[in-house]
């Protein structure tokens, strides 16, 4: 995820990523800013699925946070990305999604800025 990141970045895609937020997220109340940046911030929501994903307090926020917004919207905004099959509250086992199985960080990033419309 880590690379996903920083190659997107290195592009001027701006990324929500906990890593680079660590200063700014101290302090703030996490439940009601991850309603702002799952709920209103954002292009798409690129959910990493995996067996941990699913373990995890934080990531069941803003999944929910992120399927109440696609919702309300009506188009693409979740975009999974599968480690493995686990299943997934609220993502349907016919939402289309890009497998990890051996694609690299730069061959996924690719993927997204083709989804954002941008030219490799």
């Amino acid at each position: 995820m880590a690379k996903v990141a920083r190659y997107l970045r290195a592009r001027n895609v701006t990324v929500f990523y906990d890593e680079y937020e660590q200063a700014d997220l101290w302090g703030k109340d996490l439940a009601e800013h991850f309603d702002t940046v799952y709920g209103q911030s954002g292009r798409y929501c690129v959910i990493f699925i995996s067996a941990a994903y699913v373990a995890k307090m934080w990531t069941r926020l803003e999944r929910r946070t992120a399927l109440a917004r696609a919702l309300k919207e009506h188009q693409d905004y979740i975009l999974p990305a599968r480690f493995d099959d686990t299943p997934v509250e609220g993502i349907r086992s016919t939402t289309g999604y890009i497998s990890l199985t051996g694609l690299t960080p730069a061959r996924f990033g690719r993927e997204i800025l083709k989804k954002l419309g941008r030219t490799i």
